[in-house]
């Protein structure tokens, strides 16, 4: 009965694991599609409203995984500010990155193995998507 349970945690727990790793990987591409078509655009096609973007991509993965994560949105060349913006020599790209730490459903490893997530071990994940960017 022991070995059966402890298999059977195991399953749970590493499932749970590889399901939040494909949730945030689908978010962060969620985020970067809605970045490379974003609406809202500055001068020279800059984005603009990007704590909007930040705040979709985290309520996607708080949906469905706990933790904490930080999501960065950038645009490479970032376009020149002012006027005239000239043509960037490069096709420009939008970049979304999720960063955060997954607790585990049931921390069966040993201490040692386990990070810090705030206050409970679990693990670190670290995602990023690169998009072309349809609104230059």
């Amino acid at each position: 009965m022991v070995l059966f349970m402890a298999i059977a945690l195991g399953l749970v727990t590493f499932g749970h694991a590889f399901m939040a790793v494909n949730m945030i990987t689908h978010a962060a591409r969620d985020g970067a599609r809605l970045a490379a078509t974003w609406p809202h655009r500055g001068s020279c096609g800059g984005l603009t409203q990007i704590g909007a973007i930040q705040t979709r991509v985290q309520a996607e993965i708080a949906s469905a995984v706990g933790g904490s994560f930080n999501v960065n949105v950038t645009q490479n060349p970032t376009p020149p500010g002012g006027s005239p913006c000239g043509t960037a020599p490069e096709t420009p790209t939008v970049q979304v990155t999720v960063v955060g730490c997954v607790p585990w459903v049931f921390p069966i490893l040993p201490t040692n193995l386990g990070t810090d997530c705030n206050g409970q071990r679990g693990f670190t994940v670290s995602r990023a998507v690169v998009f072309h960017d349809e609104g230059v």
